[in-house]
């Protein structure tokens, strides 16, 4: 953060010492007989000078953007988001867990004495079930309950990790994009599957739309050579099959 505010510091600096040379070189126009070329030439100069200072001040503040987001998930690795469990007025939600936990994912030993932290999400609305936020003492439990999620199937209620904004964000644009079946989640990662075994891990919107755009343009160079090879292969076929009509359509003249 020390080095940011430093380089920030800098820029304005810098900018302020630029904004009053060219103050100074408007001031003097009206004075001397400067030339309106090298007004321009200086203009231009400056406003490059400016373009690429909130370029580098942009820069730095997505690597300060993504350091935040690694620490805050950093933060979350123990904690899993339950949804579909059912709620009432008088229910205890770490009782509520713990049953889920002993009955459909068969974690033997399970109490509530295993959960750091347990309550629900934002507020009541309509009869949708609000998502039970759920902290682990420990990360090998959080695992242990994250892989045995397969057993809640055709229940109603699913797991997820509790991502943040941004990671959220980018695996809701990741699923629109290639699909549910191929977008899912793992230790905080977007991870969405390509070709044959590949897997991308991302974590921000602008890493799927640089993905998209990748695949997008190898696809098109893969189609296009598709094309061109069949292109080829018609060419040489052609020939071949005008020898072959000449060969049946001549005729041997007997003497």
């Amino acid at each position: 953060m020390d080095a940011l505010q430093g380089t920030f510091f800098t820029m304005m600096e810098q900018l302020n010492a630029k904004m009053a040379s060219f103050q100074s070189n408007l001031q003097k126009v009206s004075t001397t007989p400067s030339t309106v070329s090298s007004i321009t030439a200086d203009f231009g100069v400056f406003q490059t000078f400016v373009a690429n200072t909130f370029c580098n001040l942009q820069q730095q503040l997505e690597l300060l953007a993504n350091q935040m987001d690694q620490f805050e998930m950093r933060s979350r690795r123990k904690i899993l988001l339950f949804h579909g469990v059912q709620e009432s007025g008088g229910s205890n939600t770490s009782q509520d867990i713990v049953k889920v936990l002993a009955d459909k994912l068969k974690i033997p030993g399970f109490s509530q004495a295993n959960i750091s932290r347990c309550h629900r999400m934002g507020r009541t609305s309509g009869d949708k079930p609000r998502p039970i936020l759920v902290k682990f003492p420990d990360l090998a439990l959080r695992n242990k309950v994250w892989f045995a999620k397969t057993g809640l199937k055709d229940t109603g209620i699913t797991v997820s990790e509790f991502l943040t904004k941004g990671r959220h964000e980018a695996f809701i644009c990741a699923r629109r994009h290639f699909g549910v079946k191929q977008c899912w989640t793992r230790d905080g990662f977007v991870v969405i599957a390509g070709n044959g075994d590949t897997r991308h891990r991302v974590t921000t919107i602008t890493e799927v739309n640089k993905l998209i755009d990748s695949l997008s343009a190898a696809a098109a160079i893969a189609s296009k050579a598709l094309s061109s090879v069949s292109s080829e292969a018609r060419g040489s076929a052609a020939p071949k099959a005008s020898a072959a009509v000449a060969a049946r359509s001549k005729r041997v003249v007997r003497k």
